[in-house]
């Protein structure tokens, strides 16, 4: 990284939903009034719980995607990635009436066979954990035709690694304060951004880290096809993969029932 913050740094954002209707709302309102594109990657039990919540988010032009939380894609199959991945791209599309074009699993793994079905099914964009620090990068394996999007990754003091995120350094017994240090001196020219539903979608020191952000200017928002416009092309035996997986158990500061909630009106 670094000493100096580039003129121009590209931001994707993303919000990872946590089954939080409330956050997820909230979060999708604050966007649409700012104006910055957005993947939201819903969880399964909100589709299936609050399905015109979904498509109400997806007509407003967000890009919307189901994640598998129910485990990393690592060392799995081609078949059990296949079926989990084709029912949850129809179960999106049957909601949204759009496609489905960008997937992940637990921790953001994946492995090939997950390239094989993205491409069998027509997934354009997978998520895989930060491999270039705390920037962005986007790869294009020359044996396949979806891209492998590289979320910014960044080092915590007791935990290991992991993304630029609000409930990721929760469980790293990070703060607010730490988000913010972060975000602020951002050194990179490409910087993927994640929230979830419910740490910053309702706690109001994680929302305000955003917030403060937001206003600070520093980031061109772009949409997922701009961002991933130019990706780095090599067979994909070289592009890196991160496996680094080491808060199994979170260990957060603060129990999350005992953050400040977000003083929301009715």
């Amino acid at each position: 990284m670094s000493n100096q913050r580039p003129t121009k740094i590209e931001g994707l954002f993303l919000v990872l939903d946590r089954r939080n209707d409330k956050g997820l709302e909230h979060w999708c309102e604050d966007l649409e009034k700012r104006g910055i594109p957005a993947v939201i990657s819903v969880d399964e039990y909100t589709l299936d719980n609050n399905n015109s919540l979904v498509k109400k988010i997806a007509d407003k032009g967000f890009e919307v995607m189901l994640g598998y939380n129910g485990g990393p894609f690592w060392n799995t199959t081609y078949d059990f990635q296949y079926e989990i991945m084709n029912r949850m791209k129809n179960k999106v599309e049957l909601c949204t009436k759009k496609p489905m074009r960008v997937f992940h699993s637990k921790y953001m793994a994946y492995n090939e066979e997950t390239l094989k079905v993205s491409d069998e099914i027509g997934i354009d964009y997978i998520l895989g954990r930060g491999t270039a620090k705390a920037r962005a990068v986007v790869y294009k394996p020359e044996e396949y035709k979806c891209k492998i999007i590289s979320v910014s990754n960044v080092p915590s003091k007791t935990m290991g690694t992991g993304s630029l995120c609000d409930e990721s350094l929760r469980c790293r017994t990070e703060t607010p304060d730490t988000l913010k240090e972060l975000l602020l001196n951002f050194k990179e020219d490409r910087m993927l951004l994640v929230a979830q539903t419910h740490v910053s979608g309702v706690k109001l020191q994680w929302w305000n880290v955003y917030q403060d952000f937001f206003d600070a200017n520093m980031l061109t928002w772009k949409t997922l096809d701009e961002f991933c416009a130019r990706p780095i092309v090599m067979p994909n035996a070289k592009i890196p993969i991160n496996t680094e997986a080491d808060y199994v158990i979170p260990k957060p500061k603060m129990p999350l029932e005992q953050e400040q909630d977000f003083p929301f009106k009715g």
